[in-house]
């Protein structure tokens, strides 16, 4: 089975992007590519900067995760009315502070630092993965992600880290700009974020 056989090769060079291969066939595949490909990313760029980081999680965050269904349904009530070069422009800024997320995030991460959960369950076409972080002397983050199938691959679109939502935390925060400004006023900030995570 695919997701028995998951494989995440990165290059070896810390200048270069990362060649990922992800399976995504099953909701469990697809995070345990997510989290393999953050330990390789660790162990093969010792080091590195945010800016080396990101070109070699890059492929593995788009893969892993349907980032443009997310930067959607965080803008949902204004997404009827963006054009579609604001869509573009909105979603490339999203996906950029994701992946430099991920870089900033993650940056020591070894074969303990996850822990597997239950089997992942199906319900209503929507998948959930029960892992956690470990943390020494503390207690372990649990993370529920929460996976849809796209074309044949699960995707996550959704990470509930100790109760707490990261789509929600994002709708509350764009809806709380766009309340008072333009689509513009939150791709501008978007920007100001991922321009403070490579300093």
């Amino acid at each position: 089975m695919a997701a028995a056989l998951v494989s995440v090769a990165l290059a070896c060079s810390a200048g270069r992007a990362a060649d990922v291969a992800i399976a995504t066939d099953t909701p469990d595949a697809t995070v345990a590519s997510l989290q393999r490909g953050l330990i390789a990313a660790s162990q093969t760029h010792p080091g590195a900067n945010v800016a080396e980081r990101y070109r070699a999680l890059e492929p593995l965050i788009k893969q892993t995760h349907d980032l443009p269904y997310i930067a959607e349904f965080a803008v949902r009530k204004q997404w009827p009315t963006l054009s579609e070069v604001d869509r573009q422009r909105f979603v490339a800024a999203f996906e950029k502070l994701s992946v430099l997320t991920y870089a900033s995030r993650f940056k020591s991460v070894s074969a303990d630092t996850f822990k597997g959960g239950s089997p992942s369950t199906v319900e209503s076409g929507r998948a959930h993965v029960l892992t956690s972080i470990a943390r020494k002397d503390q207690p372990d983050i649990p993370l529920d992600y929460m996976l849809e199938q796209k074309d044949g691959a699960w995707r996550i679109v959704n990470i509930i880290a100790d109760g707490v939502s990261d789509l929600a935390l994002k709708r509350a925060e764009y809806q709380r700009i766009l309340s008072s400004g333009s689509i513009g006023d939150l791709i501008r900030t978007l920007d100001d974020q991922a321009a403070r995570l490579q300093q």
